[in-house]
């Protein structure tokens, strides 16, 4: 797999880890220590905890890499689609923002709301409204775009000439 467009560690700064261990949950599961989750990223020595606690944390630390890996591969087929020569070599800041919202989204699978006003389904829309507007070519990610400068090459436009060569060839006699 190319570079990441998002990481544990993004994740765990946005939208948290709280957040994070409640939405990888499944149902009657009760959700997994923040604290631990953090411990787990992070490499940190885990023997205090529970072996069962440990368990549960990888777990939910592979359904979260399950939905990271799925907003890659959705975003990538959009710069796919775009032409973009893929792994990219600098990942744009922005593509890291859409991926959070992606997997957040994607880790969100059992939420009941309304559709007009959740933010994570409107956020997720908006983003993939992007992506394809990415992939018509209609937006530019700033990286190995081949689109054309704005209002294209210039353009000379005026009246027509008054005076040319015809006009002026009895002047002067």
């Amino acid at each position: 797999m190319s570079a990441a467009y998002i990481t544990l560690l993004n994740l765990a700064e946005r939208p948290g880890l709280v957040e994070l261990s409640q939405s990888v949950a499944q149902d009657g599961e009760i959700p997994c220590d923040s604290k631990l989750l953090e411990t787990i990223i992070n490499n940190q020595d885990t023997s205090a905890w529970p072996f069962d606690d440990v368990t549960n944390a990888n777990v939910a630390i592979l359904r979260i890499n399950e939905a990271i890996d799925d907003a890659h591969a959705e975003i990538e087929g959009f710069l796919r689609q775009r032409g973009h020569k893929l792994p990219l070599v600098k990942i744009p800041r922005l593509l890291t923002d859409w991926a959070r919202v992606m997997v957040r989204y994607k880790l969100h699978r059992n939420r009941v709301s309304d559709e007009k006003s959740d933010p994570i389904v409107r956020d997720y829309k908006q983003v993939l409204g992007f992506l394809k507007l990415v992939a018509d070519g209609k937006y530019s990610l700033g990286i190995d775009d081949a689109m054309p400068i704005a209002g294209g090459a210039p353009q000379h436009v005026g009246p027509q000439r008054v005076f040319d060569m015809n006009s002026l060839k009895d002047f002067g006699r």
